[in-house]
């Protein structure tokens, strides 16, 4: 009788093999994966890597988007509060534009108009986490100073006139600013320098000949003032999308790799049941054959 020589090496080979197989679903059973290593499904855990960069950009865009939603209401509750302020001063310089008013009603006028222009560079000079909203690029520099040392007053822009965008996870830029130089002291919509010049038309106590035409420009300013918090509207409004977009995508995206990686423990539990009782077994051939020789039953 020929005895495989080989017959114990493969033996204890099979058992290697099924204590690694054990081993394996052992962890995917606690770890509740199937692919925790990249030799367990390199296709699985090659997408796997695709996924998690697909939702570190979608994590990191709902982050900034969240805290930019926050700085454009900012500047739209800025705009409206601006709009407020300037149909208040459309209104008192009508009225003051009636040749019914004395002196010193004019005088009253020119006044609140001065209280109203003050506001209004008060708001250009809004700042957000500690930023100047209407600086353009240069955050942290005040838009706005005043020099009430010559009349008409003069409002001095100190910022630039660079526009910011946010690029969303499909690559569209949604806008992030007006600078204040295309709000408060736009060429042909002069806002500070309207209010400045209509203090003055009526500080004297007697409207001045440029009274109406200043009322007038204000006007115009006013309806450039309204578009362009139209454009911070329209970027809140597209921003909401966006960040609805990619809340949709990381859900769905977050269930293709829950899918892809799960394990199926039903099936995982099975088949470690099945490697336990072939470990066992082989265990108990390899103790058996250690203890006598296969040589002891073959005749002398």
């Amino acid at each position: 009788m020929r005895v495989n020589p080989n017959y114990m090496s493969n033996l204890v080979s099979s058992l290697d093999a099924t204590s690694s197989t054990e081993e394996t679903l052992t962890e995917e059973l606690a770890s509740g994966s199937r692919v925790n290593s990249l030799s367990d499904d390199p296709v699985a855990a090659g997408e796997n890597v695709m996924l998690s960069a697909e939702l570190a950009g979608d994590d990191s865009f709902s982050q900034t988007a969240s805290s930019t939603d926050s700085m454009l209401q900012v500047s739209d509750s800025t705009l409206s509060s601006v709009v407020s302020q300037l149909t208040t001063a459309i209104s008192l310089a009508t009225e003051a534009n009636n040749g019914t008013l004395n002196a010193s009603d004019l005088e009253s006028i020119s006044n609140q108009l001065s209280g109203i222009r003050d506001e209004v560079v008060s708001l250009a000079n809004t700042s957000y986490q500690g930023r100047y909203i209407f600086s353009g690029s240069q955050g942290s520099t005040a838009p706005y100073t005043l020099n009430t040392g010559v009349s008409p007053a003069v409002a001095t822009y100190q910022g630039d006139s660079d526009v910011s965008y946010l690029e969303t996870p499909n690559g569209q830029k949604i806008q992030l600013n007006v600078p204040g130089n295309q709000i408060f002291s736009a060429s042909g919509s002069d806002v500070l320098g309207t209010l400045n010049a209509l203090v003055a038309d009526f500080s004297s106590g007697t409207a001045l000949p440029t009274a109406t035409a200043d009322t007038q420009a204000l006007s115009t300013a006013l309806n450039y003032v309204s578009q362009q918090r139209v454009v911070i509207d329209n970027s809140i409004s597209r921003l909401t999308t966006a960040e609805n977009y990619t809340q949709s995508e990381q859900t769905q995206l977050t269930s293709v790799q829950t899918n892809l990686l799960q394990a199926d423990v039903g099936q995982v539990a099975t088949q470690l049941s099945t490697a336990e009782t072939q470990q066992t077994a082989l265990s108990q051939v390899i103790a058996t054959i250690g203890k006598q020789s296969l040589f002891d039953d073959l005749p002398g």
